[in-house]
């Protein structure tokens, strides 16, 4: 009896096949990576399409009921013999299920279909430098054939992409800017996953902590500093000058280095 031999585990991204095997392995290794085309377009086309369908088996039903002889059968579905119409019923029940032509089993019910639609739409767009990361490794790398790379090369000029497993925590321009400044510093970058050079993964929680600290520490040196500002001013106008400056400066801070919603900027303004 042949047997098989235990496979290799594969680690870094190198240990798969070029192709689609390392093209999976590089967009599963960091969550910037995780970049996919959301195809908006033929998600309208084909919902639009489905609307008309169902438009016309509307148009078609009421015509029917507007044309029938005998109230009775527009008052009892049991007492209701008119084939037209139970066919229509069926044809629009089967529709609302289906999601295109009615024969065709593996489509999904338009139901369905709206509502992943509508939770695909919810996903964040892909930032420009999480696309440019991708497209820089899928040119330097080529693992498609040219016919099949459409996707990959066009994502620069189209902001129909979003990214999968997006963390929900606070992440704006501190952490944008400190994922600039510690590209410098190679040491710190995570080899465990790959061999490429140009490839930088760093711990995913390096770039919160070093945020947070800070923030903790630049916000309330930059709020004391106003403080003894104030206290060595006597002029009203003056110190009322440093209040609103001072005000709106940390007011652009939060809003700059974090996501914080308008809400949330409004009440901690006013509080």
């Amino acid at each position: 009896m042949l047997q098989l031999q235990r496979p290799i585990p594969k680690v870094k991204v190198e240990d798969y096949r070029r192709g689609y095997p390392r093209l999976a392995a590089f967009q599963s290794q960091d969550i910037n990576f995780r970049v996919l085309k959301r195809f908006d377009y033929l998600h309208m086309r084909s919902l639009i399409e489905q609307q008309d369908r169902l438009s016309e088996l509307e148009i078609q039903l009421n015509h029917c009921d507007d044309t029938e002889t005998m109230q009775l059968r527009l008052s009892s579905r049991q007492q209701d013999i008119n084939r037209q119409r139970r066919d229509l019923l069926e044809q629009i029940q089967l529709r609302l299920r289906t999601y295109g032509n009615s024969t065709a089993d593996w489509l999904v019910g338009l139901d369905k279909a709206v509502q992943e639609f509508t939770n695909m739409l919810r996903l964040p767009e892909a930032p420009v430098r999480q696309r440019q990361s991708v497209h820089n490794w899928f040119t330097g790398n080529k693992p498609l054939v040219c016919s099949e790379s459409a996707c990959y090369l066009d994502c620069l000029e189209s902001e129909d992409y979003v990214i999968l497993g997006a963390n929900e925590r606070d992440k704006a321009g501190m952490e944008a800017l400190l994922d600039l400044v510690i590209k410098n510093f190679p040491a710190l970058a995570n080899r465990s996953k790959t061999e490429d050079p140009h490839i930088f993964l760093f711990p995913p929680k390096l770039l919160g902590y070093i945020a947070k600290i800070i923030l903790g520490v630049l916000l309330p040196m930059w709020l004391n500093f106003s403080v003894m500002l104030l206290v060595n001013v006597s002029n009203s106008s003056t110190r009322s000058t440093i209040c609103c400056v001072f005000t709106f400066a940390a007011s652009f801070i939060v809003t700059w280095a974090t996501n914080t919603s308008t809400y949330n900027l409004l009440l901690a303004l006013i509080t």
